[in-house]
């Protein structure tokens, strides 16, 4: 990385490979602090056409070129890889040839293994799954249970769905399919008697009211290994749960299990791509409540959200990308101010949650106004 140091430091720059809506929304929250300085990198004509709309500036690089990866990385602090969870190995061994810093928004297991190598010999900081969950997720549980006393029972319960329920399936393209699918289909790590364990996805399926709209909830594969072991032997359960409106998970089963999609799931992804609608304006919705008993009575903790898309820079962010993109900026901040930074991987756990907490770019998060639906959701689920 380039020195940065005296009375005139020169702006923290960034490199966000993949121009898709994650990595603008990004690029969109960066441009407005003098900062920063900021570079997408997309050999995609989707990714020219809509980064030429915003006024972004745009280098065309392929992640599978290292040569040309090397070149935009030259004099950058960070790269973020705003790409499907395959392709950031390539970014992360970019970072680690260049000397820079190195985020992601993956939630695969397979790509953190090859990014842990990468991070093995890096003289960069290396934050894998920043985003939601996995990401800030991780600092709202262990805050939570830190606060509910001895053995809590945590479920984290996390969904972005359209603002009125689309089609049967009440669902559309909302984030990354291929992430959507790896939840519908593979086990999902949680906790059960302080143990790891695995739980079946779409199971323990049931009704869940949050203010005066009815949803679902049911077991997902969000919660990153890494928070389980750092929960083990401390706290009674940790279980992910998705949110959907009702019926959704019944269609999947359906799909997946009577029409046998479950093994060729590349078919499903193409139903899905090609026969649900776009959503630009979702709604996120987060309710974690970590319970316990204390003196022979019941206490418990909640964090409660429901968050709504924003105008940026004369776009619109959806809900999903706009807390995700949120978190990738303030991880960015804390880097740049030198918060955080040590060589190699940083768990998501490590990152102090108070630095989180009173970081620009997500005090609107964490603000009042984010919470206004808390009494009701409390309601629903005391």
């Amino acid at each position: 990385m380039p020195e940065r140091q005296g009375k005139d430091r020169r702006p923290f720059r960034v490199v966000i490979v993949g121009a898709g809506r994650i990595g603008t929304a990004l690029a969109l929250f960066l441009r407005e602090k003098p900062e920063f300085e900021v570079l997408l990198a997309d050999p995609t004509e989707p990714g020219r056409r809509r980064v030429e709309e915003l006024g972004l500036p745009l280098a065309e690089a392929d992640p599978s070129n290292p040569a040309r990866l090397d070149q935009i990385l030259t004099g950058a602090d960070a790269v973020v890889a705003a790409l499907p969870s395959s392709a950031t190995p390539m970014v992360a061994a970019a970072a680690q040839r260049n000397g820079t810093h190195y985020l992601d928004l993956g939630d695969d297991e397979a790509a953190l293994e090859a990014i842990r190598r990468e991070a093995g010999a890096a003289s960069g900081c290396f934050v894998a799954q920043c985003g939601i969950s996995p990401g800030l997720v991780s600092g709202l549980v262990l805050d939570l249970a830190s606060r509910c006393g001895n053995w809590p029972d945590i479920a984290v319960r996390i969904g972005g769905l359209p603002q009125k329920p689309a089609g049967r399936l009440g669902y559309g393209l909302i984030w990354d399919i291929d992430a959507t699918l790896r939840e519908y289909t593979r086990p999902s790590v949680a906790l059960i008697n302080g143990r790891k364990t695995e739980l079946a996805p779409l199971s323990r399926c049931s009704p869940l009211r949050l203010g005066s709209c009815d949803y679902e909830a049911f077991v997902s594969s969000a919660i990153p290994d890494t928070l389980c072991e750092r929960l083990a032997g401390k706290v009674a359960s940790l279980v992910s749960y998705t949110i959907r409106y009702p019926g959704h998970a019944d269609y999947i089963a359906f799909l997946l299990d009577e029409l046998k999609l479950r093994d060729r799931v590349y078919l499903l992804r193409n139903l899905f791509l090609n026969g649900l609608p776009e959503i630009a304006d979702d709604r996120l919705l987060i309710s974690i409540v970590a319970t316990s008993n204390h003196g022979g009575s019941q206490v418990s903790e909640h964090f409660l959200r429901k968050i709504e898309p924003v105008q940026i820079g004369g776009a619109m962010v959806g809900a999903m990308r706009r807390t995700a993109a949120s978190h990738v900026a303030a991880v960015l901040d804390l880097l740049r101010s030198g918060s955080i930074g040590k060589p190699g991987l940083l768990a998501q756990e490590d990152i102090p949650f108070a630095l989180l907490r009173g970081n620009r770019f997500l005090a609107w998060f964490f603000s009042a106004s984010a919470a206004a639906p808390q009494p009701s959701l409390v309601e629903a689920l005391s």
